[in-house]
Protein backbone atom coordinates (compact mmCIF):
# COMPACT_ATOMS: atom_id res chain seq x y z
CA UNK A 1 0.00 0.00 0.00
CA UNK A 2 2.85 2.37 0.82
CA UNK A 3 4.43 1.63 -2.53
CA UNK A 4 1.18 2.46 -4.34
CA UNK A 5 0.78 5.72 -2.40
CA UNK A 6 4.35 6.73 -3.18
CA UNK A 7 3.91 5.87 -6.85
CA UNK A 8 0.74 7.97 -7.08
CA UNK A 9 2.47 10.86 -5.27
CA UNK A 10 5.50 10.73 -7.58
CA UNK A 11 3.34 10.61 -10.73
CA UNK A 12 1.21 13.51 -9.49
CA UNK A 13 4.31 15.53 -8.61
CA UNK A 14 5.77 14.90 -12.07
CA UNK A 15 2.48 15.98 -13.66
CA UNK A 16 2.49 19.20 -11.63
CA UNK A 17 6.10 19.91 -12.56
CA UNK A 18 5.40 19.37 -16.27
CA UNK A 19 2.28 21.54 -16.01
CA UNK A 20 4.29 24.35 -14.43
CA UNK A 21 7.02 24.15 -17.07
CA UNK A 22 4.57 24.09 -20.00
CA UNK A 23 2.34 26.97 -18.77
CA UNK A 24 4.67 29.82 -17.84
CA UNK A 25 2.99 32.46 -19.99
CA UNK A 26 1.30 35.35 -18.20
CA UNK A 27 -2.46 35.60 -18.64
CA UNK A 28 -5.07 38.05 -17.43
CA UNK A 29 -7.51 36.58 -14.95
CA UNK A 30 -10.70 38.63 -15.10
CA UNK A 31 -13.89 38.41 -13.07
CA UNK A 32 -15.59 41.02 -15.26
CA UNK A 33 -17.41 39.26 -18.15
CA UNK A 34 -18.69 42.53 -19.70
CA UNK A 35 -15.35 44.22 -20.29
CA UNK A 36 -12.64 41.68 -21.13
CA UNK A 37 -10.30 44.33 -22.61
CA UNK A 38 -10.25 46.51 -19.48
CA UNK A 39 -11.27 44.35 -16.50
CA UNK A 40 -12.09 46.14 -13.28
CA UNK A 41 -11.71 42.93 -11.27
CA UNK A 42 -8.67 41.20 -12.68
CA UNK A 43 -4.96 40.60 -12.40
CA UNK A 44 -2.14 39.10 -14.40
CA UNK A 45 -0.39 35.92 -13.32
CA UNK A 46 1.24 32.87 -14.87
CA UNK A 47 -1.28 30.18 -15.77
CA UNK A 48 0.34 27.53 -13.57
CA UNK A 49 0.00 29.80 -10.51
CA UNK A 50 -3.75 30.03 -11.10
CA UNK A 51 -4.02 26.28 -11.65
CA UNK A 52 -2.02 25.48 -8.51
CA UNK A 53 -4.10 27.98 -6.55
CA UNK A 54 -7.30 26.28 -7.71
CA UNK A 55 -5.90 22.88 -6.72
CA UNK A 56 -4.84 24.25 -3.32
CA UNK A 57 -8.27 25.75 -2.68
CA UNK A 58 -9.87 22.43 -3.64
CA UNK A 59 -7.64 20.55 -1.20
CA UNK A 60 -8.40 23.07 1.56
CA UNK A 61 -12.16 22.84 0.97
CA UNK A 62 -11.98 19.04 0.96
CA UNK A 63 -10.12 19.08 4.27
CA UNK A 64 -12.64 21.46 5.83
CA UNK A 65 -15.52 19.25 4.64
CA UNK A 66 -13.82 16.19 6.11
CA UNK A 67 -13.35 17.89 9.48
CA UNK A 68 -16.95 19.12 9.59
CA UNK A 69 -18.26 15.66 8.63
CA UNK A 70 -16.13 14.04 11.35
CA UNK A 71 -17.44 16.48 13.95
CA UNK A 72 -21.06 15.96 12.89
CA UNK A 73 -20.66 12.16 12.94
CA UNK A 74 -19.08 12.32 16.38
CA UNK A 75 -21.90 14.47 17.72
CA UNK A 76 -24.51 12.17 16.19
CA UNK A 77 -22.86 9.12 17.75
CA UNK A 78 -22.65 10.89 21.13
CA UNK A 79 -26.30 11.96 20.99
CA UNK A 80 -27.50 8.47 20.04
CA UNK A 81 -25.48 7.03 22.93
CA UNK A 82 -27.18 9.48 25.33
CA UNK A 83 -30.59 8.65 23.85
CA UNK A 84 -30.03 4.90 24.28
CA UNK A 85 -28.80 5.41 27.83
CA UNK A 86 -31.90 7.41 28.72
CA UNK A 87 -34.12 4.83 27.00
CA UNK A 88 -32.52 2.05 29.08
CA UNK A 89 -33.10 4.05 32.28
CA UNK A 90 -36.78 4.47 31.39
CA UNK A 91 -37.13 0.75 30.73
CA UNK A 92 -35.36 -0.09 33.99
CA UNK A 93 -37.76 2.01 36.06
Amino acid sequence: MKLLNRLIFILTALGVIFLAIANRQVITFSLDPFSPEDPSLGFQAPLFVLLMGAIGIGILLGYIRSVVTTIINGLTKYMSRIFLRDKERENYD
